[in-house]
């Protein structure tokens, strides 16, 4: 039996190695021809290779370059319309109404209203008060009271303003803007949506005793729904009291502005008026309105009854005066207390 040789057989030629083989067919595919050229060959093929790559993808570079360069001012212009189309969509501004929290603070002249009146042991409990307005507000708050602000100190005269002035209904307007893009409001009006009759049927009236003005604007809603508002002046002492705001303001919001905040005084007379401000502002693309609040919001002002079920007021230094439907347990001053009468209307100035 012939003997089986254990050596390992005889090593291939390395143009017949596999390893060689499959770099070369690769380099073909890559490189027609390259497999049939000599080393030297082969070296001079691939360095012009490279350098053809080298030279396509500076090419390429400089050909981007070049495109950005060409189109710069274009792409520049069209970000920015693009970016003033995503600013525009934003609203002009946010507006932001708190109410007068009376719990922190309460004037010193207010009106307090309920829907029904008074028992004759409430009656008692209320005439028994000093008339300190927080204290009568805190007891009266839970059986469904709301607070009314008598105006305080003069505002105008025949010339500046409202002199005779209605009953309101404080509260905080804040306007903000996101906008990149500023705008200008220049002008700010009420308009009635509607007015009716006060419900309220007991009125505790502690009236004014002499305190100075107060700081914000007064719009003028006195009188019916066909009656137009006036406004809004503004209240803060000094020169301008009485003028009207925009007269010789305007508020600046966006690009960058702060928030702009007012302490709004709306007064009404013989209606409680529900009503809303319309805004006209300008930014880069024009003149606009924007509606405070917004959609269908409105904003509610009550009036004081002038005939009451029950009207307790608060005499200074002399005592409770009581007109209506009661047992007069504690009203010693009810000879000095007459049921007040709506306010004159000025109208523009």
């Amino acid at each position: 039996m012939p003997e089986q040789s254990s050596a390992s057989p005889a090593a291939l030629p390395p143009e017949q190695s596999p390893r060689p083989r499959v770099w070369a067919v690769l380099a073909d595919e890559r490189l027609p021809g390259f497999r049939g050229l000599s080393p030297k060959q082969r070296a001079a093929y691939a360095t012009v290779a490279v350098a053809a790559v080298v030279v396509s993808v500076l090419l390429a570079y400089q050909a981007n370059l070049l495109l950005d360069w060409l189109t710069a001012t274009d792409r520049a212009r069209s970000n920015r319309q693009a970016e003033e189309t995503v600013d525009r969509e934003r609203p002009a501004f946010v507006s932001t109404v708190t109410p007068l929290d009376h719990d922190q603070y309460i004037p010193e002249a207010v009106a307090i209203l309920l829907d029904r009146p008074l028992t004759e042991d409430e009656q008692a409990t209320l005439t028994a008060m000093n008339g300190n307005a927080p204290q009568v507000w805190e007891f009266l708050k839970p059986l469904g009271g709301r607070v009314v602000e008598h105006p305080t100190g003069p505002v105008g005269s025949d010339e500046h303003g409202p002199e005779n002035r209605g009953e309101a209904q404080t509260f905080d307007l804040n306007l903000n803007s996101d906008r990149v893009a500023g705008l200008t409001i220049n002008n700010m009006t009420a308009v009635k949506d509607s007015c009716r009759a006060p419900t309220a049927q007991t009125v505790v009236n502690i009236p004014p005793a002499g305190s100075g003005p107060r700081q914000g604007l007064l719009w003028d809603l006195t009188g019916g729904p066909t009656d137009k508002p006036y406004g809004p002046y503004i209240l803060d002492e000094g020169e301008s009291q009485g003028e009207l705001y925009f007269r010789r303001n305007v508020v600046e919001l966006g690009n960058g502005q702060s928030n702009m905040a007012f302490r709004i005084q709306p007064e009404v007379s013989t209606h409680t008026c529900e009503w809303h401000i319309v805004a006209s502002y300008t930014d880069t693309t024009g003149s606009h309105e924007q509606r405070i609040p917004s959609g269908t919001g409105v904003f509610t002002t009550e009036a004081i009854p002038l005939q009451p079920v029950q009207y307790f007021e608060r005499v200074p230094g002399t005592g409770w005066g009581c007109i209506g439907k009661m047992s007069q347990k504690g009203c010693s001053a009810t000879e000095f207390v007459r049921l007040p009468k709506p306010p004159q209307r000025r109208g523009p100035i």
